[in-house]
C-alpha cells in the first residue's frame, strides 16, 4: 500500500468510524475540505478522494455551495439506498404518470437503489408532511413533481437546511435554481407551430391551462417566437385563458381562427368536446393540436400532438439525484431536457386541403 493511498484510507476510515460510532450524527454538517486537510495534515486531493468514496458508499452527501452532510440513513454501510418520489397528479390511473415512475424506478434499481412513491395534493403543507414522513424512513433524496413549484419553495429550503438533495420534475421556479428534469417545452412548441404554419394556418391561437407554470410559459414562448420568425402575427392576446367556448365557437365560424394549439392534451380533449357540442367540426372548421401524448385518455386517438418521453424524464430525474447523492455531480444546478416529437393524427388539416392522419 503506497503512502498516498494509506493517507486517504486513514482519513476515510477515521470519518467513517465517527459516523458509525455516532460521533457524527445523521444530517450533521462536516468540516470543509480545507479544514479536514489541516486536521489530518494531508493534501486537499487526499481529502477529496476520501470524501468522494464515502459519498459513493452512502455515508455522506456532498452538495455544492451547501457543504457535506452525514447521510440521513445514519451512516449504515451504503446508506438506506432509498429515494422518494413525491407526485402531484390529477388522475392516478393515467399511464403517463406511471411511465415517469417506471423510468425513475429502473434508473434507481440499476444504481442499487429503491424508489418509494407518495401521492400529494395541491396543499404544500401536505407535501411537507410527506417529506417529513419520508425523512423518518431515512431516504437519501427526493424527486418532486409539484403542483406549483413557486408555492413549494419553503419546502425546498427545508430540504436544503437538512442537507437533502432533491430534483424537480416537469415544472420549476425560475427564481429558485435547482436540479430539474423535464421535456424541451420551447422547442416542442416550435415544432408544432411550424407544422401548423406549413399547413397554411395563420390565424392560430394558443390555449392555456395552468399558465402560472414555467413549462406552460415556455410552450407559449416557443409558439410566439416561431410565429414571428415565420412572418406570422403573434401577440399577448393570442393566448386564451379560461376560454369562453361560445365566443370561441363564434370566432371559428366567422373564420377569425383556423387552428388552436393547446398547451397540453388534457386541455385539448376538453376543447374538442366543448367545440363539438357547439357544432364545430374538427378539423373541417378548426384544427386542434395538443402537447404531451398522454396515454389512456379518451378522444386521444384522433388528436395531433407533441410526444414527450415520460420514461426518460423519470430516468433523467433519478440519474441527477443519484449523481448528487454519490458525489459525482457538483456545481451549478443542472437541467436535463428530453426530446419532443410530432405525432400527426386526424385533428389537424391543411387550411386549404384535406384532413391529415397517421
Amino acid at each position: 500500500m503506497g503512502v498516498k493511498e494509506s493517507k486517504y484510507l486513514q482519513v476515510k476510515q477515521s470519518v467513517r468510524g465517527q459516523i458509525e460510532n455516532g460521533i457524527l450524527k445523521p444530517d450533521d454538517k462536516l468540516p470543509t475540505e480545507a479544514e479536514y486537510a489541516a486536521l489530518y495534515n494531508v493534501s486537499g486531493i487526499t481529502i477529496r478522494r476520501a470524501l468522494t468514496e464515502l459519498a459513493e458508499e452512502g455515508y455522506i452527501r456532498r452538495l455544492k455551495h451547501k457543504g457535506t452532510f452525514v447521510s440521513s440513513a445514519g451512516g449504515s454501510a451504503g446508506g438506506s439506498r432509498l429515494i422518494a418520489l413525491i407526485f402531484y397528479v390529477e388522475n392516478h390511473d393515467d399511464s403517463s404518470y406511471i411511465r415517469i415512475i417506471k423510468g425513475a424506478q429502473n434508473m434507481a434499481s440499476a444504481c442499487g437503489y429503491s424508489l418509494i412513491v407518495e401521492w400529494s395534493d395541491r396543499d404544500v403543507s401536505h407535501e411537507a408532511d410527506i417529506m417529513k414522513k419520508m425523512l423518518d424512513m431515512n431516504v437519501e433524496g427526493f424527486l418532486i413533481y409539484p403542483y406549483d413549484p413557486v408555492k413549494s419553495v419553503g419546502n425546498y429550503r427545508w430540504l436544503e437546511e437538512k442537507g437533502l438533495p432533491f430534483v424537480l420534475l416537469d415544472r420549476y421556479d425560475i427564481n429558485y435554481p435547482c436540479y430539474f428534469s423535464g421535456c424541451n417545452n420551447y422547442d416542442g412548441a416550435a415544432i408544432g407551430t411550424k407544422m401548423l404554419l406549413e399547413k397554411k394556418h395563420r390565424k392560430i391561437r394558443f390555449v392555456g391551462y395552468e399558465y402560472f407554470l414555467k413549462s406552460e410559459q415556455e410552450r407559449f414562448e416557443g409558439f410566439c417566437d416561431t410565429m414571428r420568425r415565420e412572418g406570422a402575427e403573434a401577440a399577448e392576446d393570442y393566448l386564451i385563458l379560461d376560454a369562453d367556448y361560445d365566443m370561441l365557437a363564434g370566432q371559428i365560424k366567422r373564420g377569425e381562427i383556423t387552428a388552436l394549439f393547446c398547451c397540453n392534451d388534457r386541455l385539448a380533449v376538453k376543447v374538442l368536446r366543448e367545440l363539438r357540442e357547439r357544432g364545430i367540426r374538427i378539423p373541417e372548421d378548426v384544427s386542434v393540436m395538443g402537447f404531451d401524448d398522454w396515454k389512456g385518455m379518451s378522444d386521444m386517438a384522433d388528436l395531433t400532438t407533441l410526444r414527450q418521453d415520460f420514461d426518460q424524464v423519470g430516468a433523467n430525474a433519478a440519474y441527477l439525484l443519484l449523481s448528487v447523492i454519490q458525489g459525482k455531480l457538483q456545481g451549478n444546478p443542472v437541467k436535463l431536457l428530453s426530446d419532443v416529437s410530432l405525432v400527426m393524427r386526424g385533428s389537424v388539416r391543411d387550411a386549404c386541403g384535406e384532413a391529415l392522419s397517421g
